[in-house]
């Protein structure tokens, strides 16, 4: 569509653009839409200047509709910077071009609404891909580490399973173990049955060293003094023996208590022992002369179980009655009383720093309390029955917890956090969970007359 360039057009035009270029940059500025009064229609050449391009590309809409998509390649331009106005040249070539493409025919209407919506440079829109792609791949590689990580873990929880499912049985009672107690050397195992028994296993071995008997009735609870030569039993004939480890020669028998004897412990430095009885009792006896010291009353039903701190000051009881009690080891005065207690208490244990106490209870759960202060630090629940016997690692670190489920559990005593659950045994597991002093090994016994010893090495690697 040829024209011959008049000067009052190209007058005409040149105002139109100034005009045209001033308030495209102001939209460029403010990224907005603008409304233009449109040039005097007398030089068509006007409305075909109305041409911006902004960051390499522009969308033009005309009265609201799009007429059209021009960028820098389209005609024939140098590349722009970015919010830098370039306008056609006003050549046939060029015009024809524009008018195509924008339908300048529909220029020709009072105002000429002109939107501007830029688009990403190439390189400013690589540059953010680029940057995204990043992002993902950074997300992915954490997700993944995530993954491997769980992963990981429940490999060597299952390693640790299968290597502490690997234990040892030790068969010799003819009826239920109801405790069992290491040796401060580590080199003897105790147990205490049904069959009225006590037996002593060498645990390099595996074997039998001895079998004591005296009792007439269950043998209840077993405990070594701290040096390792006597061996202390309680029985449901009411009576508490003392035995020569080394050569099981009964020392002497210890009478006063008026029903079963449930629980027996020494204090730390070996002196004195403790016996706690269904008569509702806990009795102090001396060890070397066999003699009765005290006797501690306010349970109003049977002790079931009894743990002297490690400096060896209180004494920490728990009964059928559905309290734990604490008790100066000295005096034999009563300290606190926990009543928070919904069942009956069948074991109690302090950590080896004596901060905290464990107890197992009827209503399946093992609690831990502040020792001082008799708060409740934490509910510890999994079992699917009730816990008879509860015992800490000699570091403190762990928490082991046997069940009538049939299970041990073993637990970070710090968090709470369960870590393993050892379900070998058939049957029952009584007041009978201990650690070996080098905490490597667990004992535990059961009503099917087994002894289990399992390696519990590696639950903090």
């Amino acid at each position: 569509m040829g024209r011959t360039m008049r000067r009052s057009d190209f007058a005409g035009w040149a105002l139109a653009t100034a005009m045209l270029v001033a308030a495209l940059s102001v939209c460029a500025q403010e990224e907005g839409p603008i409304l233009l009064p449109k040039p005097k229609p007398q030089p068509k050449l006007a409305a075909a200047t109305l041409l911006v391009i902004c960051d390499l590309a522009c969308n033009w809409k005309l009265d609201g509709k799009a007429r059209g998509h021009i960028t820098a390649g389209d005609l024939a331009t140098a590349p722009v910077s970015l919010g830098q106005h370039v306008m056609v040249a006003a050549t046939p070539d060029g015009l024809d071009k524009v008018e195509k493409e924008l339908d300048i025919e529909a220029a020709k209407q009072t105002l000429v609404r002109i939107e501007l919506a830029p688009v990403r440079d190439g390189r400013i829109k690589a540059e953010q891909e680029a940057k995204d792609k990043a992002d993902q791949g950074a997300k992915d590689k954490a997700d993944q580490q995530a993954r491997d990580k769980a992963t990981q873990e429940a490999r060597d929880k299952a390693a640790q399973e299968a290597k502490a499912q690997q234990a040892r049985t030790l068969q010799g009672h003819t009826n239920y173990v109801l405790s069992v107690a290491f040796s401060p050397d580590g080199r003897t195992l105790a147990s205490g049955s049904e069959d009225k028994t006590i037996k002593l296993w060498d645990l390099a071995s595996g074997l039998l060293l001895n079998t004591l008997q005296g009792h007439t009735n269950y043998v209840t609870s077993v405990a070594f003094s701290s040096d390792g030569r006597t061996l202390a039993s309680g029985s449901d004939d009411k009576s508490t023996k003392l035995w020569d480890a080394a050569s099981g020669q009964l020392l002497r028998t210890l009478q006063g208590h008026t029903d079963y004897v449930v629980s027996v412990a020494f204090s730390p430095d070996g002196r004195t022992l403790a016996s706690g009885s269904s008569d509702q009792t806990i009795k102090f006896w001396d060890v070397t002369s066999g003699q009765l010291l005290r006797t501690l009353q306010g349970h109003s039903s049977s002790v079931f179980s009894i743990a002297f701190s490690p400096d060896g000051r209180t004494l920490a009881s728990g009964s059928n009655d559905q309290t734990i009690k604490f008790w100066d080891a000295t005096s034999g005065q009563l300290l606190r009383t926990i009543s928070s207690q919904s069942s009956p208490v069948y074991s109690v244990a302090f950590s080896p720093d004596g901060r905290t106490l464990a107890s197992g209870s009827y209503d399946n759960a093992i609690k831990l309390w502040d020792a001082t202060s008799g708060q409740l630090l934490r509910t510890l629940q999994g079992h699917s029955s009730y816990i008879e016997s509860v015992a800490f690692s000699p570091d403190g670190r762990t928490l082991a917890s046997g069940s009538a489920d049939s299970t041990i559990k073993l637990w970070d005593a710090a968090s709470g956090q369960l870590l393993l659950t050892l379900q070998d045994h058939t049957n029952h597991v009584y007041y009978s969970v201990a650690f070996r002093p080098d905490g490597r090994t667990l004992a535990s016994g059961d009503s099917d007359s087994n002894i289990m010893l399992w390696d519990v090495s590696s639950i903090h690697k």
